[in-house]
């Protein structure tokens, strides 16, 4: 039967979700975008007017809403849909703070004892530049904002933004050890009490090859994430998903979702935490949808009804491998920029736009500065997902296009 679904966010994380439940159920999503109203119904409602959100839910009987964006987690949404006995998969804003307050973050895994890199915390100005002095180059800096870490190999050029980041008034500034190995993000689904594993990727942050450049919200994804073994599983759930959870709950805040975590897998097969997720991140959603065989609403209301420990016993996953590029737009460009080879790809490739995308007049996908779009491909192995992933991408054209070579190739 199919189910009706809000999604609030328009990013591509949220265009990959609401995708894979359309094949299924009839979705609805707000804020708008070109892409969206493919395959979905669009809503002209702000991510943080929840009671105007709750108003349409409780008129057109809407089965389940999920937001994703971070102004609608940091708004009260969850706790007014929960007040209203309206079913909401998402974490409520006390819960979510784990994810969005890097310091507090920080501070819970140490208090947890979690493998996390070396790591200070400043709220003044001078403090951070007499630290980052006698710091060991590369280290990461981070701020509060969104995707705001960088990473400097000189004392010199983090001064420049240590200043900026006080003028802009951030309360804090994080100084993070880098550690090198492989990146991954590994993800629970809990309702807050029980949670089971639901899916991992190998995930690419830098900008350039070779892991180069500076740090991005994400160049693109492999799932599942082959170099972690099923000890690193067992070691994720029982030493970083449930002490979390454990602990958040002792605080009075429970968490339901899907709580992420993203690491390193060093070459000596430690694993050390840099941070939590509230969701999958743009570049890696579909790849781990991809992977699932569990109903996925099934899995989201239980976790809302409290029938979650009763009645998943274990997540179902396909037996394949899905993998995902990022194409972005380097500069900015003065006339229109009509992306081309849409039509030639392959009926199993998935795209996903980012919102920046729009139609024009004859209805054509022009691209702007930024992130563009994300092709994402399956297959039986993870080298041939691959290799059709940049078969596809090779296909898309549009002035200034840029993505990295090297997605999925350096760990196969």
């Amino acid at each position: 039967m199919r189910k009706k679904i809000l999604i609030i966010g328009n990013g591509a994380k949220e265009n990959a979700l609401a995708q894979k439940l359309a094949e299924k159920h009839d979705i609805f999503i707000t804020p708008t975008s070109d892409s969206l109203k493919e395959f979905a119904t669009c809503l002209d409602i702000r991510e943080d007017a929840s009671a105007e959100i709750l108003d349409f839910v409780m008129e057109n009987d809407i089965d389940i809403t999920i937001p994703l964006s971070v102004t609608a987690l940091k708004s009260n949404i969850v706790e007014l849909f929960n007040k209203n006995n309206r079913k909401i998969f998402a974490p409520d804003s006390k819960a979510a703070k784990i994810v969005f307050d890097k310091a507090l973050a920080k501070k819970v895994l140490y208090k947890l004892r979690v493998p996390t890199p070396k790591f200070g915390i400043f709220e003044k100005q001078n403090m951070v530049l007499d630290y980052i002095k006698n710091q060991k180059v590369p280290f990461v800096l981070k701020t509060d904002e969104l995707n705001s870490a960088a990473i400097f190999t000189s004392q010199l050029l983090a001064k420049s933004l240590v200043d900026l980041s006080f003028i802009e008034k951030n309360k804090r500034i994080i100084i993070e050890d880098y550690v090198y190995g492989t990146p991954f993000s590994f993800y629970a689904i809990t309702d807050g009490y029980k949670a089971l594993p639901f899916g991992s990727s190998i995930t690419y942050k830098h900008k350039l090859e070779g892991d180069g450049g500076q740090l991005t919200s994400g160049m693109g994804a492999c799932s599942p994430n082959y170099k972690l073994t099923g000890e690193n599983e067992y070691f994720l759930m029982d030493n970083v998903i449930y002490p979390t959870l454990d602990y958040l709950e002792i605080e009075g805040n429970p968490y339901l979702g899907i709580l992420g975590v993203n690491g390193i897998l060093t070459q000596d097969g430690r694993i050390s935490i840099l941070g939590y997720q509230s969701f999958m991140q743009d570049c890696d959603t579909m790849p781990v949808l991809n992977t699932i065989g569990s109903n996925l609403f099934d899995l989201f209301e239980s976790c809302c009804l409290g029938s979650f420990s009763d009645e998943v016993a274990d997540i179902i996953y396909k037996d394949l491998y899905s993998s995902s590029i990022v194409l972005t737009c380097k500069n900015k460009v003065n006339k229109e920029n009509i992306i081309s080879g849409l039509d030639n790809l392959d009926e199993d490739t998935q795209i996903i736009f980012y919102p920046s995308v729009n139609k024009n007049k004859y209805l054509e996908y022009e691209a702007s500065e930024g992130a563009v779009l994300v092709v994402c491909t399956k297959a039986a192995t993870s080298a041939s997902a691959v290799s059709k992933m940049y078969e596809e991408a090779l296909s898309i054209d549009y002035n200034s296009k840029y993505y990295r070579k090297d997605i999925c190739k350096l760990n196969i």
